[in-house]
């Protein structure tokens, strides 16, 4: 048994830090493709008012006097009613902004109806 775990350990260890680059090196690509998928919407997306539907604010996350949040919209484009959701930080003196039934601008992407970004927020992706 001594013999094997000698012979595996040292092969194990170059693995670990190789699977972590794999890891942080797929997480930044994922980063990437959406910020130019937001590009895109910037350019070419469509304007639309929505109808705030849920607030889920994320309680460990309040970072200088923002609130990080999973808000639930619905908005109808196209003649099609579509609810979607996307993450949002706001500041604490906008929380009233934010309850179910009121109305935010978005911005959406014209061939993917479902896929938007908040105008004139701090947007992310939670």
């Amino acid at each position: 048994m001594m013999e094997f775990l000698s012979y595996i350990m040292p092969k194990l260890a170059w693995a670990i830090p190789v699977c972590l680059l794999f890891f942080a090196g797929y997480i930044a690509y994922k980063i990437c493709e959406s910020n130019k998928t937001d590009a895109y919407i910037k350019d070419h997306g469509i304007n639309i008012d929505a109808t705030i539907t849920e607030v889920n604010p994320d309680e460990i996350q309040e970072v200088n006097n923002r609130i990080v949040a999973l808000v639930s919209v619905k908005y109808n484009f196209g003649g099609m009613l579509i609810n979607a959701k996307r993450g949002l930080r706001y500041y604490l003196t906008d929380k009233e902004k934010f309850k179910p039934g009121k109305m935010i601008g978005i911005r959406v992407h014209p061939d993917k109806p479902t896929i938007f970004y908040y105008i004139g927020y701090e947007n992310g992706r939670l």
